[in-house]
């Protein structure tokens, strides 16, 4: 499988930059109470970019994304609540509550699930493009999303869960950002990384984003890998959602229509990150590291006093450059494509002869 972006460890050397330049502008910058701030902001679009990066990788877009992240919120708040009151409706019921949040959980990842198989299926076996898939799926479900809720944020009847998802696990500084939630977000990105590149499944991923055509005549199963990384995409959307609506003891049915909309951090985070927008390439890690690059930049510019159009900027800039510096390694690619390194040395050795 060829290399396309040579420079593997760009989005690490960003991040330590970006943390540095803010470090010395902004002194309180890099306090533990900052970090834990900024790594719990980027719970949600790491969730969210999780599923975004798979099917990227396959050579596909998911931009249904950010209704789903909706639709698995409200109705893991709204499951919640009606299976909380069918159990009792009371904390002191133990079972009772942890019943409602297991099924509420549950609905929530299905719900993300069945819109990733409709996906899937559409781009896999129908053969519509992703982008216009994608695209109509995302208005279908904001349409789910606001007929389920009636056009209301749902909040949850009960706060016990609320309390716990984001207490801090480990009472030491830098490290107070390890919670119940940041505990399952980091395990999902652990376990589709190693899917990825230490599995067949991922190996195969890998190989039908790079070129479908000759992962076909392999042996590989093009549509049933462009279908799961669609359920993949919608499941982890779905929960990050969830969660997400849980630590805020709420659910609004529009989310994202004010401020930096999922949608376009998962993009830029993927992007950022290294994966290649035609597919084949990329990392689930480096789209972690990249949604932390962008919300430091974010938080670091809020803490100089620039509003949310500095953050817009800042992120469309940054996208940008690599977009920009990916289209000169693909040309310089394009330009050397062909040549045979061995026999360099005696090309320009001829030349020089035939000069002489």
């Amino acid at each position: 499988m060829r290399k396309i972006i040579n420079n593997d460890n760009r989005i690490y050397l960003f991040l330590a930059g970006v943390f540095i330049v803010f470090a010395i502008i902004y002194p309180n910058f890099f306090t533990s109470a900052s970090i834990k701030a900024i790594m719990t902001s980027c719970l949600l679009p790491i969730a969210a970019g999780i599923g975004f990066t798979v099917v990227m990788i396959g050579g596909n877009f998911d931009l249904s994304i950010g209704s789903v992240i909706n639709a698995g919120a409200v109705v893991a708040i709204g499951e919640f609540n009606r299976f909380y009151k069918i159990f009792g409706g009371s904390d002191e019921n133990t079972g009772g509550m942890v019943g409602a949040w297991v099924l509420a959980f549950l609905f929530a990842s299905l719900i993300g699930c069945g819109i990733g198989a409709i996906n899937g299926f559409l781009v896999a076996k129908v053969k519509v493009h992703s982008f216009i898939v994608t695209i109509g799926m995302l208005t279908a479900v904001t349409g789910f999303v606001y007929t389920y809720t009636a056009g209301n944020t749902l909040s949850s009847k009960s706060s016990v869960l609320v309390e716990l998802i984001d207490k801090s696990l480990v009472k030491a500084p830098y490290i107070e950002m390890v919670t119940p939630r940041f505990l399952v977000v980091v395990g999902l990105v652990i376990l589709f990384e190693i899917v990825l590149v230490k599995t067949k499944w991922g190996y195969d991923l890998f190989m039908v984003g790079s070129n479908k055509e000759a992962s076909f005549y392999a042996g590989i199963k093009n549509e049933s890998k462009v279908f799961w990384s669609f359920v993949f995409s919608g499941f982890t959307a779905a929960l990050g959602g969830a969660l997400f609506a849980v630590s805020m003891n709420a659910a609004v049915p529009n989310y994202g229509e004010r401020g930096m909309p999922p949608l376009m951090l998962v993009l830029a985070s993927t992007i950022i990150g290294g994966t290649v927008m035609t597919g084949g390439s990329g990392s689930v890690v480096k789209t972690m590291f990249a949604v932390i690059t962008l919300q430091s930049i974010f938080s670091g510019l809020m803490s100089m006093g620039m509003g949310f159009d500095a953050q817009v900027l800042a992120a469309g800039g940054v996208l940008g450059a690599v977009v920009l510096y990916e289209s000169y390694s693909l040309y310089r690619q394009d330009l050397r494509r062909g040549e045979r390194p061995a026999l360099l040395p005696e090309a320009e050795e001829m030349k020089r002869v035939l000069k002489a």
